[in-house]
């Protein structure tokens, strides 16, 4: 492995150490910063050297050294994710802007998967300001995400065509509004159709911070790959866990692992259908 891409693979680690507390705390509605880490069964503050990534759980064989308690394996699971996450995104586009941004997108994105599957809840707390750090970064993002014919249409109407920043802008926001609208719409047929809620308003806010970071192509993408797993899942759990169509699914899980396969796959997809050449 490249140096360059070890020294950002061990950010991810890092980074995923904080994300395990934002997944912790934020629905809880406690702060992210003070007091620090503690076990959740005793209390006991964790010592700086029972607090690195990975290591220290596997040098504590996954128990608290104050009580002997299991820690949860969800914690080194998301260091681990959160460290290949920022592996492929120094992969896909080494060091320069859209590896910050799609770092700071996945870190958001896997927050939102872990607490949806734990709470049935997507923060606003992440959602709201992940929408607009999308809508800012975007003149940063990679273009290809917003080279579609509506975004570029969008910043023709001004005269700004050719300007690189107005139809990433453009993108952004329409990924953004269409993203999030096609859930609001769905979520509203379906309370009037079936007298009942189907779906919440944090997969609305979520898919319009996906758009916002990802552009109109793969917030579609990533709805529809989102419901193809989320049926999937369902599916099986009918099948061999005797669940019925009342069962809640968290589609913010199911979103989040469509986002994350858009980000990397999407454009790929998208010249496949349209025949688009390289």
């Amino acid at each position: 492995m490249n140096s360059e891409a070890l020294i950002y693979a061990l950010f991810g680690l890092v980074i995923g150490s904080f994300l395990n507390v934002c997944i912790h705390r934020i629905p809880l509605g406690k702060s992210i910063v003070f007091p620090g880490s503690a076990c959740p069964h005793c209390g006991a503050p964790i010592r700086f050297y029972d607090n690195i990534p990975i290591l220290s759980f596997l040098l504590l064989g996954g128990k608290c050294r104050s009580c002997g308690k299991p820690i949860s394996l969800q914690y080194p699971m998301v260091e681990l994710l959160t460290a290949i996450a920022f592996y492929s995104c120094w992969k896909t586009w080494h060091f320069s802007p859209p590896t910050f941004i799609n770092s700071l997108f996945l870190s958001i994105v896997i927050v939102l998967v872990f607490t949806d599957y734990h709470h049935q809840i997507l923060p606003n707390k992440l959602t709201l300001p992940g929408t607009a750090a999308g809508l800012i970064l975007s003149p940063f993002q990679s273009s290809e995400f917003f080279e579609d014919w509506l975004s570029l249409k969008t910043a023709s109407i001004v005269g700004l065509e050719n300007s690189q920043i107005a139809w990433s802008l453009a993108g952004s926001a329409l990924g953004a509004v269409i993203g999030g609208g096609s859930l609001f719409l769905l979520a509203f047929f379906y309370e009037m159709l079936r007298k009942k809620q189907g779906l919440g308003m944090g997969d609305v806010k979520m898919m319009a911070m996906v758009g916002a970071f990802l552009g109109l192509r793969m917030a579609i993408l990533t709805v529809l790959i989102g419901s193809v797993i989320g049926t999937l899942v369902g599916v099986f759990l009918i099948l061999f866990r005797n669940k019925s169509l009342q069962t809640k699914l968290p589609l913010g899980v199911f979103l989040g692992i469509g986002s994350a396969i858009s980000l990397f796959y999407g454009l790929v997809f998208w010249r496949w259908y349209l025949r688009i050449p390289r």
